[in-house]
């Protein structure tokens, strides 16, 4: 079902009120300050000019304010987009801004019509394992090609470790002074990171203002970079054009385009997956919850207007959307603020711009790459789950070693064979009394004693289907087996949610093994669903259904000591 058209306003513009527009200017401004020096360093990583990176600072907010839910959302260059798009260029012959629009433009298609078909929920068939893995991957590789510039070689780029270390091994000696404008700037960048807030406290300053004042500490640090450097021959920037962005269709030989789609649909992914774990995590107003819908069509239609305005896929920023959100924005406003405060910078500052070391700008995106490993997730998730654990490590290493795309496959793959491995053994237990009649837990785990028999109560721990009857069918005959005077068999179906066809057979021939050993099965805690499919297998009488499984018990109990009818 496709999206209504009224469904296309912004929430946030129903109730907007003149007296949100100075939060949303006061947060623009604090925004731009990061965005302006993060929108070049993040070009250079996608191998483009920085003035694509201002462009796409520039267009992408606008549009995403235009049709986005969110009102801390900071689309325009991240990291992990750059990445890929890096990596994409450089598997094809075409002329680097040629193929970053192709694949704007085509990913930004790929969201529009996820979103407008209603798909956005399939980014959650995407295990936050798996983007774990992924991202911290991603932050390897991202340092592994900022090396050349921070360290002064002139090397090509690598999309993996296996590529990078014959590549590093044939390179000549660093350039010193590069070096120590990127190392310089790299250290003052960790100490402003992790000091600042704490050294200007003392002043006692606004909090928009001691916010404005921390944030801006990067920009200073490479524009005091660029002063320092100036007198040394170090590798800089490509100064802007200092032109408006030119509307334009990248046209290309149509095989262009469909040569560079596997990689628009992998950027799609990258930034819808990303960008929604983004959002997920940032405030929200009460009862609004994030609609990926939406989502997918406000990053799309900013990825297409960033492609054809000399600009390449946009992403969600988590360091920005913060900055956003500590800085008291009240709307998309204040992003779509901070994409405008860049247009004077193209117009006026290429001079100044053209000054700015390589070196320092891979600074900048060396100390922003920290917080792609979440270490504190990646430690829960491993103390968790070790099957999950698994999954981290794969994505993790096949990223690495062999690039994205085999990261991602990878990523995926593994996902899915730990859930089927879960799924494929759900838990066959005995259950007994605890702690009164209706209270029945697991005899193993919780040391209950199995005080009912001859009537033995199990309890099945999940939905059933072809993938795990025959564990569950194994598992019952052991138990069956280990408990010779039972002379019922009662199922605590609770956790079971639903059933197929595989299940259905199952049963029947549990029923039947069990006629031949003279014992009754009996079910308790039946779903309606799974009451009706067995209903629909069987004659009803042939089912005894119970509520509890303690009403089980005790009419079982009954049954079972009654005479036997021996025909």
């Amino acid at each position: 079902m496709a999206l209504r058209p009224a469904a296309l306003i912004p929430p946030w513009v129903r109730d907007y009120d003149i007296g949100g527009f100075g939060a949303d200017l006061l947060a623009g401004l604090i925004l731009a300050i990061l965005l302006i020096p993060q929108a070049m360093a993040y070009a250079l990583l996608a191998g483009l000019p920085p003035e694509a990176g201002l462009y796409t600072a520039m267009v992408a907010p606008l549009l995403y304010a235009a049709l986005g839910g969110s009102a801390f959302v900071s689309v325009g260059p991240v990291a992990l987009a750059s990445l890929v798009v890096a990596d994409a260029i450089a598997g094809t012959e075409l002329e680097p801004m040629a193929a970053a629009a192709i694949i704007a433009v085509e990913s930004g298609a790929i969201l529009l019509i996820l979103g407008a078909v209603r798909l956005g929920r399939l980014v959650n068939f995407v295990s936050e394992p798996a983007l774990l893995g992924f991202t911290a991957a991603i932050a390897v590789l991202i340092a592994v090609s900022q090396l050349p510039a921070f360290l002064g070689l002139d090397l090509p780029r690598a999309g993996n470790l296996i590529d990078a270390v014959p590549i590093f091994a044939g390179a000549g000696a660093p350039d010193g002074m590069t070096v120590a404008v990127g190392a310089s700037v790299l250290a003052l960048l960790f100490l402003a990171n992790g000091f600042a807030d704490r050294a200007i406290a003392p002043l006692a300053l606004p909090a928009p203002v001691r916010l404005a004042v921390v944030k801006g500490l990067p920009l200073l640090i490479i524009a005091g970079a660029a002063l320092i450097a100036r007198p040394f021959d170090v590798a800089r920037v490509q100064a802007p054009s200092g032109g408006l962005p030119q509307p334009m269709l990248p046209l290309a030989d149509p095989s262009a385009w469909l040569g560079l789609l596997p990689s628009s649909g992998l950027v799609a992914l990258v930034v819808f997956v990303t960008g929604t774990a983004v959002a997920k995590s940032l405030p929200r107003r009460r009862n609004d919850a994030l609609n990926t819908d939406r989502e997918a069509l406000a990053v799309g239609a900013a990825s297409v207007a960033a492609g054809v305005t000399g600009g390449f896929a946009p992403g969600i920023s988590l360091s920005r959307s913060a900055l956003v959100e500590s800085s008291g924005a009240r709307s998309p406003l204040s992003s779509a603020i901070g994409g405008l405060i860049v247009l004077p910078v193209i117009l006026f500052a290429g001079p100044l711009l053209a000054a700015l070391p390589e070196a320092a700008l891979a600074a900048l995106i060396l100390s922003a790459i920290v917080g792609l490993v979440k270490v504190r997730d990646i430690r829960a998730v491993w103390t968790h789950s070790r099957a999950e654990g698994v999954v981290i490590a794969a994505t993790f290493l096949a990223t690495v070693l062999f690039g994205v795309r085999w990261g991602l496959v990878a990523g995926a793959l593994s996902g899915l064979a730990v859930f089927l491995w879960i799924s494929s053994q759900p838990r066959v237990t005995r259950i007994g009394r605890a702690d009164g009649a209706d209270n029945y837990r697991s005899t193993d785990r919780d040391r209950v004693e199995l005080d009912t028999l001859p009537v033995l109560p199990v309890r099945i721990d999940r939905s059933l289907y072809f993938g795990n009857v025959g564990h569950v069918e194994a598992r019952l005959g052991e138990i069956i087996a280990a408990h010779p005077q039972a002379r019922c068999l009662l199922l605590d179906m609770r956790g079971v949610n639903a059933i197929d066809a595989s299940a259905l057979r199952m049963f029947d021939r549990l029923r039947a093994t069990l006629a031949d050993e003279d014992l009754l099965i009996a079910f308790a805690a039946l779903h309606m669903p799974v009451h009706d499919a067995l209903k629909a297998a069987a004659p009803t009488d042939d089912i005894p259904c119970f509520l509890t499984v303690e009403d089980g018990v005790q009419e079982m109990t009954t049954r079972c000591a009654a005479p036997r009818d021996d025909g």
